[in-house]
């Protein structure tokens, strides 16, 4: 609804949003068998989620790492200049998301992943939109010629680091959910 830049659109979208949200915790309560006083816990346990915590520590670290070695790689180029230096990060945002991508593979433990519940796929899908919005401004205003004023070399250092950590966020929701996916299409496809 918001994509269709529509006033009217936006406001019976939050309508249509609460009435779908029911319609699927009404299922998934209706699909283990549970009751509507059933609360989160309860819940989790029946549809064997396992905690986020358990899940997002492993992979925020190496998430946070590559995001934090990539930063380190391109402060070379803030001497270069203003303009070199943020294309060059968001070139970094490639190699983070890249290597997110292989270490998890690496990791390759089905069982870390669980089944994913509304609460994940909600979450997962702000951050993802979110970060993933407020990335692609970035980038699209670098393209258009912003910042059109110098920014001092400590300030271009603390914005290299800033959009490098969420993109290393953006990285770990995008393992997450692709690696739980390609799990699920390779587990019907080969049921071992």
């Amino acid at each position: 609804m918001f994509g269709l830049h529509s006033w009217s659109a936006m406001k019976i979208a939050p309508v249509i949003g609460a009435i779908l949200g029911l319609v699927v915790a009404i299922a998934s309560l209706r699909r283990y068998g549970l009751s509507f006083d059933t609360t989160l816990d309860e819940y989790r346990s029946a549809a064997g989620v396992r905690s986020l915590k358990d899940i997002s520590l492993l992979y925020m670290n190496i998430a946070l790492g590559a995001g934090i070695v990539v930063s380190l790689v391109e402060l070379p180029f803030v001497l270069v200049g203003q303009a070199t230096a943020l294309y060059v990060c968001m070139a970094g945002w490639a190699v983070i998301v890249g290597f997110m991508l292989y270490r998890a593979w690496q990791i390759s433990d089905p069982a870390s992943f669980g089944n994913l519940d509304v609460f994940q796929i909600v979450g997962g899908t702000a951050l993802l939109i979110s970060l993933g919005a407020m990335l692609c401004a970035i980038a699209a205003g670098l393209k258009a010629g912003i910042p059109a004023q110098s920014v001092p070399a400590f300030g271009l250092v603390r914005i290299i680091f800033l959009l490098n950590l969420m993109a290393a966020i953006e990285a770990m929701v995008i393992a997450t959910f692709g690696l739980h996916v390609l799990y699920r299409i390779l587990g019907k496809i080969s049921p071992q």
